[in-house]
């Protein structure tokens, strides 16, 4: 038998049945946001998973509002911590910018730490974050 190194292997699993197995609670509000086909058909996507804790937070959202909040941690393209240049600016589904900050051998993304990167799926790569973005804020 060979050695499965988990971070290193890419899964045969899309992001959206590897949320499926791994994270009921994101399942839930990804599903609720309907979300859920986006993550699971072919096109690439990298999706910075907010924090249990703040996922909790969430879960008495309308599907509107899970979707604005769900949508500012998902951006187009797979991307793994290789592709994370320091200072680098990223777009979210949602439009907002996501900036890279690499610091003491930790990566930020907007100033939230990745806690467990380089999830590798079929269809793209899932980081797990110490916390969420914040919602950007609109001017009128």
């Amino acid at each position: 038998m060979g050695k499965v190194a988990a971070s290193a292997k890419v899964s045969s699993l899309s992001l959206g049945e590897g949320i499926a197995q791994q994270n009921p609670l994101l399942l839930e509000l990804v599903t609720r946001a309907g979300l859920m086909p986006v993550l699971s058909n072919g096109e690439a996507y990298t999706f910075f998973a907010p924090a249990e804790s703040t996922l909790a937070q969430h879960q008495q959202d309308s599907p509107e509002q899970l979707k604005a909040f769900l949508e500012q941690h998902i951006v187009k393209g797979s991307l793994t911590t290789q592709d994370l240049r320091d200072g680098a600016d990223l777009t979210s589904l949602r439009g907002s910018s996501l900036r890279i900050c690499r610091k003491k051998g930790d990566i930020l993304v907007s100033g939230v730490r990745l806690t467990q990167p380089d999830q590798l799926f079929s269809n793209g790569v899932w980081h797990q974050m110490n916390g969420a973005f914040q919602p950007s804020k609109t001017s009128f």
